[in-house]
């Protein structure tokens, strides 16, 4: 699996890979949107997890814009910021969660079980 984390705080970012971390999960962790777009077209990531609030081009506005280069990508917004508008802008960018920063054991209960049926998929054949 491949897993792009996209957050400005590098604090964030960590917590985020911490999680996650598997020798299964080929990770990219970018600073900004701009950063995730150019990244995006190199890496080609299964799943991204998205910070709203960031310097320059917003994270939803990126959601939307990495949905459309990579429609198979599934994106996760992980935010400290759980106002409901930002939950429904979330859901019509395509995001496929919205997680509060508090909580990211969500995240890593959403992400573990894909991580483990990825490792039985390549197991050898009879």
């Amino acid at each position: 699996m491949k897993l792009m984390i996209v957050d400005d705080h590098a604090g964030s970012r960590d917590m985020i890979r911490k999680l996650v971390s598997s020798p299964r999960v080929a990770i990219r962790e970018c600073a900004s949107a701009e950063e995730a777009l150019r990244t995006g077209r190199e890496f080609k990531p299964d799943w991204i997890t998205m910070d709203i609030h960031m310097p320059g081009t917003n994270g939803l506005a990126a959601a939307i814009a990495l949905r459309a280069e990579h429609p198979n990508a599934q994106i996760v917004i992980v935010t400290g910021d759980d106002r409901s508008y930002l939950r429904r802008l979330a859901h019509e960018a395509g995001a496929v969660r919205y997680i509060c920063k508090e909580n990211l054991h969500e995240l890593q209960e959403l992400l573990i079980p894909i991580i483990a049926a990825d490792r039985s998929s390549e197991a050898p054949g009879p």
